[in-house]
């Protein structure tokens, strides 16, 4: 297969050179805004840059030749929704009651009076993460405010949110300099991008030692070990391959069962991509190598 490293990347410095310098500039400001997460979720799966870089990267070898069919502007948002997409999860104490009235969530709040702030923001982190860029746009040099609420719902869809809804996600959202964007195949791709990013180095020995974490729960030992499990996720001509492995049956049912949600994922975003745009996907299957052996999903 040919070589797709990078292809956004340098699809965008070719097409745009200032939203590419845009682009670069604010990824450095990114890299320590997100490890502000850390603080509140010292066990939680990686949500760092090299988070951000994992989704690009998967981005780019499920779009292929399809890169082609984006305009400037649509990649410039979809790469900087990469980068912001998770950036709620280190929500500051001054901007979460703000950000929880602007989502709508404060009858949820107050209805779940239990509920602890990690776990209120690890919920919700995507409607924080969109909150933050229709907050701090100017601050991340944003060309405009058209451009931040686009890059904020496409992040905000990796999540939760119906991207069939026309009103939410429009095809042919007007970006007010004469170009427009389809949030609609952005969201999707951000949303089937980050739930493949399964892989164990999502958890980086050089972010976590899991043996020497204090006050770790059952369900994030449990979680740590699925992800060691899943060396890697590549991609074929048409397929998407899992390989993993371990000797603990509990471990397998895990991995199993976080491959049927990536499946569930995949046929949900492939839908709307098929259904909302002109792309055409080439990778349509999902496979499992679970110890050496294929296994259905």
């Amino acid at each position: 297969m040919p070589n797709y490293d990078f292809l956004l990347e340098h699809r965008l410095k070719e097409l745009n050179s200032e939203f590419a310098y845009r682009h670069t500039c604010c990824m450095s400001l990114f890299e320590q805004m997100l490890k502000k997460f850390l603080a509140v979720f010292p066990t939680f799966t990686d949500h760092t840059l090299l988070h951000t870089l994992s989704v690009t990267n998967i981005s780019n070898q499920l779009l292929r030749e399809n890169v082609r069919k984006l305009n400037a502007s649509e990649i410039y948002i979809y790469l900087m929704a990469c980068a912001l997409h998770d950036i709620g999860m280190g929500v500051s104490d001054k901007d979460i009651d703000a950000f929880i009235d602007a989502s709508g969530l404060r009858g949820y709040v107050n209805d779940h009076p239990e509920i602890s702030k990690p776990n209120l923001i690890r919920k919700f982190h995507n409607d924080f993460s969109s909150q933050f860029v229709k907050k701090y746009w100017e601050l991340l040099e944003i060309p405009s405010e058209q451009y931040a609420n686009a890059i904020a719902e496409v992040g905000r869809g990796h999540r939760k949110t119906d991207l069939m809804d026309e009103a939410l996600y429009p095809t042919d959202y007007d970006l007010g300099d004469g170009q427009y964007a389809n949030l609609a195949l952005l969201a999707a791709l951000i949303r089937l991008c980050d739930e493949l990013d399964i892989a164990s180095d999502r958890n980086p020995d050089l972010l976590y030692d899991a043996e020497a974490m204090e006050g770790m729960s059952e369900k994030d030992v449990f979680e740590f070990s699925k992800h060691d499990a899943i060396h890697t996720v590549s991609f074929r001509e048409d397929s998407i391959v899992v390989i993993a492995d371990t000797d603990k049956a509990d471990i397998a049912d895990g991995v199993m069962e976080a491959i049927r949600t990536v499946k569930e994922t995949l046929e949900y975003c492939l839908s709307v991509i098929r259904k909302r745009s002109d792309f055409y996907i080439d990778c349509k299957r999902i496979k499992l190598i679970l110890n050496n052996k294929e296994v259905e999903v």
